[in-house]
């Protein structure tokens, strides 16, 4: 579809404005204890914030100069993010934390909530109840009383094992889970440092390549 197009036109500053005028900046910040973002289970002493604004031009000079004039939208993302998004083209996105829009100049923060911890409450609640049923099952065949039937008996074993057989099928879901979120949030802490080690070797004026932190295993 082809979007109409709007001229330019001069405001009562001499300013030359358009819808489609805009400007985008990107900053590092640093936060202290550390910043709270979407989809990190860490907090952040450094992280990088992109602002896109309206904009507007004034020739003067013999050249033109352009300001920012209204902001758009703020958003905040760790070292990993801002990397992931830089390399991520075609993907389906990089979670980032919005920090403001044009409805909402001064979106509220968010509160310290690792998902990790969530995943353990899971595993943690997977494993109680899965020794429950064992113990529920248990406790069924110490209550028979001594009149019971040979096929009441086989009944209630059976009723254990399929309790015992289903607790390694569902912990190995669980913790598999556990697991795969244990090693996104080391793998997105070791962004994070490279990051900044890079960035650091060059304030320093270190060759490309230098290292200043072992990250290998």
């Amino acid at each position: 579809m082809v979007r109409q197009t709007q001229p330019v036109v001069t405001d009562e500053q001499h300013d030359d404005t358009h819808p489609a005028f805009g400007m985008i900046h990107v900053s590092r910040v640093s936060n202290a204890p550390g910043a709270v973002l979407f989809d990190s289970d860490i907090r952040h002493g450094h992280t990088v914030v992109v602002t896109i604004e309206t904009a507007a031009r004034k020739r003067d000079l013999a050249r033109d100069w352009i300001h920012s004039r209204k902001r758009v939208a703020e958003v905040e993302m760790s070292e990993g993010q801002w990397a992931a998004f830089v390399s991520s083209v075609g993907s389906q996105g990089v979670p980032c934390t919005l920090r403001a829009t044009q409805e909402n100049h001064q979106i509220p923060g968010l509160p310290y909530d690792p998902r990790l911890a969530h995943s353990m409450d899971e595993v943690k609640g997977a494993a109680h109840e899965a020794f429950g049923r064992i113990a529920a099952a248990v406790a069924a065949y110490d209550a028979l009383d001594s009149k019971a039937t040979a096929k009441q008996k086989r009944e209630a074993i059976n009723d254990i094992r399929n309790a015992t057989r289903n607790v390694e099928a569902n912990l190995e879901f669980v913790t598999k889970s556990l697991t795969e979120h244990a090693e996104n949030v080391v793998q997105r802490s070791r962004a994070d440092i490279e990051a900044m080690a890079m960035q650091a070797a060059e304030r320093l004026g270190l060759p490309e390549g230098t290292r200043l932190l072992e990250l290998d295993d």
